[in-house]
């Protein structure tokens, strides 16, 4: 196996225990729903951290590159979200938890946990 097949391999496990953590507040808690969504966007946001971090600068494989852009189109999408004036607080915020999630849905499809 290549150097980046096993970071692939390691890249699933960051992934795959954010989901596990996730789908365990959502099944074994007694916290509201405002809260689990919060827990569910820091485990995903730090997941997503993770992922980014340990990304070549020019992956050769697909997947690797598949990642990469859709971790920088979030990058990009949070900085648009940051620059826009005249939007209110809870909206961006609302704004910004939905481009964490879908980026992190996606990252999980790349990786074939989800």
């Amino acid at each position: 196996m290549t150097d980046e097949g096993r970071l692939v391999e390691e890249l699933r496990a960051v992934v795959r225990e954010a989901v596990a953590e996730r789908r365990g507040w959502v099944a074994f808690t007694q916290l509201a729903a405002a809260e689990l969504d919060r827990r569910a966007r820091e485990t995903e946001r730090r997941a997503l951290e993770q992922v980014a971090a340990r990304l070549p600068g020019q992956p050769a494989l697909p997947v690797l590159r598949e990642l990469a852009a859709a971790l920088e189109a979030m990058r990009r999408g949070l900085e648009d979200l940051e620059g826009r004036t005249g939007i209110r607080a809870e909206s961006r915020a609302l704004a910004q938890d939905e481009l964490v999630w879908q980026t992190f849905e996606r990252v999980a499809s790349l990786l074939d946990v989800l």
